[in-house]
């Protein structure tokens, strides 16, 4: 991808998490050598996800031209200084959805699971997996990498991958999956844990409904898990992408479990911006239509020494005034006002010595 700092594909988890741990020393070492314990330090950061359905043909009709146009778009909101600092993108599986982050001038970019990425079953899984059925997709293979991308103004210091290895239905043809990027944004003094990710369908899958579900609540599992391994709690993180809860009483019951609690523990941008004495809404309408679908989420997670907290909402990327969209989701954004204070020495060595 030229013109972007891509980051390779790298499956050896054990080295991702090595280079995420020097990554994170280095920067808080960095960080002692030039403040006090007591310096305080702010920075607001714009976090947009967006769907961009980049489908290949035949699956659905050519999507070069709108493709274009959204990076075309994010181009004249940089011109304007407008754009978002992050992106994630998911469904971004052909060259032209690819090359978004290019189009729009993004310095740094990552991209999730490889269609070649090797993903180990769980073995309290293996007969949910061998007993798929090759009519809705599922044991035929995977056709397309994981569609997810994270495009970055600020350097991207170390990246993990994960691929799910349980599906369901047509969601098996693609190498769905998560990916972590280590993000340095300036001012900030730890880096930052950005996390893209798409899980699978409902009724678009093709598979009954038992099956989905099923897949879906092991997806948010080993989400969950992923998470959890990024920081222990020291870490702070942003979590955003096409989580396809919908309306779906079940899948929302185990989001919330997985997602709200447990090893995860975020909060969702969404709520904590309706209960702020300060926070603004843009463009209402999509935003509405964003929530309501209830598929495309924006979450974080602080730290013991970094405060988030959202001030801003917007969908950039939502209905035009004739009704047409450049996806079937909308692109909303989030913005996060990070406080950070310089870790204690005591913190430093606790990192160092994982």
């Amino acid at each position: 991808m030229a013109g972007c700092g891509v980051i390779a594909p790298n499956d050896d988890g054990d080295r991702d998490m090595a280079m995420m741990r020097y990554a994170v020393l280095a920067a808080a070492i960095a960080m002692l050598a030039g403040a006090t314990a007591t310096t305080a330090q702010a920075r607001e950061v714009t976090l947009m996800t967006y769907n961009v359905h980049g489908l290949p043909w035949p699956i659905t009709d050519d999507r070069s031209v709108d493709l274009r146009a959204i990076g075309t778009r994010l181009r004249a909101m940089r011109d304007a200084g407008d754009q978002p600092g992050i992106v994630v993108l998911q469904e971004a599986f052909v060259d032209n959805a690819k090359a978004i982050g290019r189009t729009a001038g993004y310095r740094y970019a990552a991209f999730g699971p490889a269609e070649t990425a090797a993903a180990i079953v769980p073995r309290n899984d293996d007969d949910f997996v061998s007993d798929g059925s090759r009519l809705v997709g599922e044991r035929l293979g995977k056709h397309v990498d994981s569609g997810l991308a994270i495009f970055s103004d600020y350097p991207i210091l170390a990246v993990r991958r994960m691929a799910y290895p349980v599906c369901a239905g047509y969601d098996c043809l693609a190498n769905k999956g998560a990916v972590a990027a280590l993000i340095a944004v300036p001012g900030i003094a730890t880096p930052i844990a950005v996390v893209d990710t798409h899980l699978n369908s409902n009724t678009a899958s093709g598979a009954p409904s038992p099956r989905a579900i099923y897949a879906y609540r092991r997806q948010l599992d080993l989400l969950a898990d992923f998470i959890g391994s990024l920081g222990a709690g020291d870490r702070p993180i942003l979590v955003a992408g096409d989580f396809n809860v919908g309306r779906d009483l079940a899948r929302r019951t185990h989001f919330d479990l997985r997602m709200l609690g447990g090893e995860a523990s975020l909060q969702t941008a969404v709520a904590s911006c309706r209960i702020a004495p300060r926070c603004s809404v843009a463009e209402p309408s999509g935003m509405a239509l964003s929530i309501g679908r209830g598929k495309d989420w924006m979450m974080y997670r602080p730290s013991p020494t970094v405060r988030i907290r959202p001030v801003a909402l917007a969908a950039p990327f939502g209905q035009a005034a004739n009704g047409t969209m450049l996806s079937d989701h909308v692109g909303v954004s989030v913005r996060y006002r990070i406080d950070t204070r310089a870790a204690p020495a005591a913190l430093i060595t606790t990192i160092a010595s994982r």
